[in-house]
């Protein structure tokens, strides 16, 4: 059975017009079923509920997948309460999901993608989550297979089983330990130097991310994310519009657009620690002191 896909929106219309055309390029979408939520304008926001109703038209009339289900929301419950809410209806029910956000971009193969690797290793205890994103690797390996482990998780499209799911501590009981411990601080920013800031930032109410905490349990219970060697997704969310991403794009991709693919399935998935580290580059300080520079020059351009 192929996973269901999850798509959450809120007031892009064009992006998201991109996203579901992207998704009905994958042969897989007429036989997957797709559940749409639509997040509900922000009082503060003027306007927002007529870019809001235009969402909510487009996606009543989706069509090109076996079942569309829609949920719009009333009120503005924010990404993390309404990925947190939507995943766990989901999953709840079809034990295992594809999650995507309507700034995303895939390709052809993105769905068979995805659904091999929840059907091959879903009894792989290891594995914490699957995604179709990968920033361009230019580390040479030898390899049997198009995918490797990351000791990352990634929010640019991912998917994961329920009793995965299930296993994150969504409180973070543990913060005060991590908090107070800069061995268990610099062992979390392995795999990008920005991980603990961005902890810190929920647990002080700065940011109400699902991801780092969905992250953290990854990291806290030794698993990996599988990321295919070429990205399958492209981000297009990037610039003054984005609700999250309103910055420079610093992160470089491989995108694999190729509509006929027979994955190469490992005979034995092995962690490369170097590959993993080399994947992550961008997020290291360097990128990230450069993508904030770039983000300042952007922006003054983008007023002139």
């Amino acid at each position: 059975m192929y996973a269901p896909i999850v798509l959450f929106a809120f007031n892009r219309l064009e992006p998201l017009k991109a996203c579901v055309a992207s998704l009905c390029q994958n042969k897989e979408a007429a036989m997957s079923d797709i559940i749409v939520f639509v997040d509900g304008p922000r009082d503060d926001k003027k306007d927002e509920s007529v870019k809001v109703d235009a969402v909510r038209r487009f996606v009543s009339d989706i069509t090109g997948f076996k079942r569309v289900e829609t949920h719009f929301s009333k009120e503005n419950k924010g990404l993390a309460n309404s990925i947190i809410g939507g995943v766990t209806e989901v999953i709840n029910r079809y034990g295992k999901v594809i999650v995507l956000e309507d700034d995303l971009y895939l390709a052809p193969s993105f769905l068979s993608f995805m659904n091999l690797m929840l059907d091959t290793y879903r009894n792989d205890s290891r594995i914490m989550q699957v995604t179709g994103y990968s920033s361009k690797i230019r580390y040479q390996r030898e390899s049997d297979a198009d995918y490797y482990l990351s000791g990352r998780a990634h929010s640019w499209s991912w998917g994961t089983w329920r009793d995965r799911w299930e296993s994150v501590d969504w409180n973070v009981t543990d913060y005060g330990d991590l908090s107070s411990n800069k061995a268990l601080q610099r062992s979390f920013n392995k795999y990008g130097s920005d991980l603990y800031g961005m902890l810190k930032g929920w647990h002080d109410g700065k940011n109400n991310s699902w991801y780092i905490r969905f992250n953290y349990s990854m990291h806290k219970q030794r698993k990996y994310c599988i990321a295919p060697i070429k990205s399958l997704v492209r981000n297009d969310g990037f610039g003054p519009g984005a609700t999250h991403t309103a910055v420079y794009n610093r992160y470089k991709i491989d995108f694999d657009t190729r509509k006929m693919k027979t994955w190469r399935i490992a005979d034995r998935l092995i962690f490369d620690d170097h590959l993993a580290k080399h994947a992550v580059r961008y997020w290291s300080i360097p990128y990230r002191i450069y993508g904030k520079i770039m983000t300042v020059f952007s922006t003054l351009f983008h007023r002139t």
